[in-house]
């Protein structure tokens, strides 16, 4: 069960919510998508109060439009994480990480604010389906709103059973897009992280799924995240996140490394970022790169660089002398 549980973690990255595809026929103006695409800057550039505002002007602007709600839920949660210090990749990769109760404990007045949000982007979505049942976007949504559930199960409440059931009803809903409609790219993030895990299932529990009509192809997995990364329209960076961390798990280390490079380049505010290019050239061998990382990681926040500065500098800089000290034993 620990084994399956780093790979359900993968879940949490499941930032599909923010990988919207926002294309209601009233709401493709390019004003939406321009700030759309502001906020999610902002949440991969760790500026969570500024993608707040900004999810929450657009939802004033469009009341009845599931993305806003959607996309407030996906900062509380990933906020939630940051403040835990559960961002980080060898969180994601350490088999049963994950299996450990956290020491803090989510205030109960952002536990609401997520679940509240979530309710009312699923009302929305469903408002939408009583006019039109074969609106694609609206059942997007929907497939959205249960990966974040199931990254939120794995992540804060660290619930297998209810991390793989919500991944599973996330995977059936963008199925059915793609099927229907198979340019409609972004849905593929979901579809391969679900055929990746689902691959990789201990024997014992695998055979369970092929029972009940589950199969998994590692391979396709990663076909589907590939298209996902380079055709999506918003699921293009959280694609690059997902084959990054799935490219370290499979000691892949050269893509993971070009994903991270092409990512923090995006992002340059994201110090979690530049310290999976640093994390990722120390598992490659390369010390001497790795550590020229961390010391920028550690001369940026010094300098209070912005989003830099949220690094909590006594404890990194015991961390980073440490870690650089095995590095240097270690040549």
């Amino acid at each position: 069960m620990r084994y399956l549980g780093s790979l359900l973690v993968l879940f949490a990255c499941l930032v599909s919510a923010l990988a919207g595809g926002a294309k209601l026929d009233d709401l493709r103006s390019p004003g939406f998508m321009a700030e759309a695409r502001k906020g999610f800057e902002e949440i991969y550039n760790l500026d969570y109060q500024e993608a707040t505002r900004t999810f929450s002007n657009l939802r004033s602007r469009y009341p009845y439009h599931p993305a806003p709600p959607l996309y407030l839920a996906s900062v509380v949660w990933l906020q939630e994480l940051f403040l835990r210090n559960e961002l980080d990749l060898d969180n994601f990769i350490a088999p049963g990480y994950f299996t450990e109760p956290s020491q803090r404990k989510m205030a109960p007045k952002d536990r609401k604010a997520f679940f509240d949000q979530l309710q009312e982007s699923e009302r929305l979505c469903q408002a939408l389906l009583k006019k039109d049942p074969n609106n694609a976007d609206a059942r997007y949504f929907l497939g959205s709103i249960q990966g974040v559930l199931g990254a939120f199960a794995i992540t804060i409440d660290r619930s297998y059973r209810d991390a793989f059931s919500k991944g599973k009803k996330a995977y059936k809903y963008h199925l059915e897009i793609v099927e229907q409609k198979p340019e409609f790219n972004d849905a593929y993030m979901s579809i391969g992280l679900y055929e990746y895990v689902v691959d990789n299932l201990p024997w014992y529990i695998k055979w369970i799924a092929v029972i009940v009509g589950y199969r998994g192809s590692e391979e396709r997995g990663f076909q589907y995240l590939s298209r996902a990364a380079e055709k999506g329209i918003y699921s293009a960076d959280d694609a690059r996140v997902l084959q990054m961390v799935l490219y370290v798990r499979e000691k892949r280390f050269s893509d993971a490394l070009t994903n991270v490079r092409l990512l923090q380049a995006k992002y340059p505010k994201n110090f979690i970022l530049h310290l999976n290019q640093a994390q990722i050239l120390e598992k490659m061998g390369r010390k001497d790169e790795a550590a020229v990382q961390y010391r920028e990681v550690l001369r940026l926040a010094e300098l209070k660089r912005p989003n830099y500065d949220k690094i909590p500098l006594p404890a990194f800089r015991v961390t980073a002398a440490k870690k650089l000290q095995s590095l240097e034993q270690s040549e």
